[in-house]
């Protein structure tokens, strides 16, 4: 019986102390996954990234793949800016033709607003460096993008991925 209430005690303080590590995590740290794909979101610091408006660096990893692909959020310009996530993978021939290419030379599978996932529903990304990681980050029409993506399709015949990814973990790099 003493085990017992050992243990519920032992279960109430561990609940807040999972809690402060997850508000001590930096986006710039956090690792994110979407359930449906297994799709994995790992962002890193800023290290003399090449624009002047990116905020955050990180990489997708495709399920039952080797490709970690590079991906970005920068901030648009203007007095109603707002965080602009592109993930983008190596060009084909198609791509190029469905002029998906960019600047950078690679070509974009996604992009759109990136929103965070809080208890109070989906709310702008902050814009600082050292933002906390939210509970969950919202990618609108990720889902559909990356399900269509050939890579992700011939990996994952019967898979499919929804818009949403929630926080898993946080990196000490």
């Amino acid at each position: 019986m003493i085990l017992r209430k050992l243990a519920f005690v032992f279960l109430g303080l561990l609940g807040p102390i999972q809690m402060a590590n997850a508000k001590e995590c930096l986006l710039s740290h956090a690792t994110y996954r979407e359930p449906r794909s297994g799709a994995v979101l790992q962002f890193r610091p800023l290290d003399n990234e090449p624009a002047a408006l990116t905020a955050q660096v990180f990489s997708l990893s495709v399920p039952n793949t080797d490709n970690n692909l590079p991906a970005d959020i920068t901030w648009t310009n203007g007095k109603n800016s707002f965080p602009l996530g592109t993930i983008r993978h190596a060009c084909t021939d198609d791509d190029r033709e469905a002029g998906l290419q960019d600047g950078s030379g690679l070509c974009r599978i996604w992009e759109g607003q990136v929103y965070a996932l809080t208890g109070g529903g989906a709310e702008q990304l902050n814009s600082r460096e050292a933002t906390p990681a939210p509970k969950g980050l919202l990618l609108p029409d990720f889902g559909v993008a990356f399900t269509e993506w050939a890579d992700f399709a011939n990996a994952n015949p019967d898979g499919s991925a929804w818009d949403a990814f929630t926080l898993t973990g946080c990196s000490d790099e």
